[in-house]
């Protein structure tokens, strides 16, 4: 499944004008980057001390939002660089580690599945999105070395999917009442089921194109 099923793309146009409003306001990539950061420690504070769904999914829905912001300011003002790129990927990862710590933290209330299960599969969700990124990485290092071009970005559970999943989850779970745990507890199983089909996925393509190289 290529980048055409992606989410960013439908975003784009909303990314792009706020981008506009941020530039303007004199903010950099970098700030953009840990405003991302700071929603993202917002929705996690959220679940633990609220212990609100609807709160937890829309923080997280503005953090993914700002994940691509910063990029947009960047090609926007012509700002892009090597470190701006590197501190983007370690808060993004940072923050998805914070979002599933707050989801461990609730593990019991929200995910009243097995006695142990609940935190196996956060554990389970956060090794392998954070795989998702890291085989991408790599195997874009070995392509650098070559003269093809490849299309890396594949697989349809990216951050950006991953992070929407969540506030869909979140608010649907929030809107169904008494039943809203039994909901979220669903609802991750099947999360830890599309992050790991996503990285087998990149792992197999990737393994073709390393082939080829």
């Amino acid at each position: 499944m290529t980048s055409k099923f992606r989410l960013r793309p439908i975003f784009a146009p909303l990314i792009k004008f706020l981008a506009k409003g941020f530039i303007k306001l004199r903010i950099t990539p970098n700030n953009a980057t840990l405003i991302m950061l700071f929603f993202s420690i917002l929705s996690s504070l959220s679940l633990i001390f609220l212990n609100n769904l609807l709160i937890f999914g829309v923080f997280i829905f503005i953090t993914g939002i700002m994940d691509g912001i910063d990029g947009a300011i960047a090609r926007l003002t012509n700002k892009n660089s090597k470190f701006g790129a590197f501190f983007d990927s370690s808060m993004d990862r940072i923050s998805e580690g914070i979002i599933y710590l707050s989801i461990v933290w609730k593990s019991s209330e929200l995910l009243g599945i097995v006695p142990k299960l609940d935190i196996f599969l956060i554990w389970f969700c956060l090794i392998f999105s954070l795989l998702i990124s890291y085989v991408r990485a790599k195997v874009e290092v070995e392509i650098s070395k070559g003269e093809n071009k490849f299309d890396t970005n594949i697989g349809l559970f990216a951050r950006s999917e991953r992070l929407f999943y969540l506030v869909i989850l979140s608010i649907l779970s929030y809107f169904l009442g008494t039943s809203e745990f039994a909901i979220f507890s669903w609802g991750i199983i099947l999360f830890s089921i599309l992050i790991f089909g996503t990285f087998l996925y990149r792992f197999l393509k990737y393994r073709e194109i390393l082939k080829k190289i």
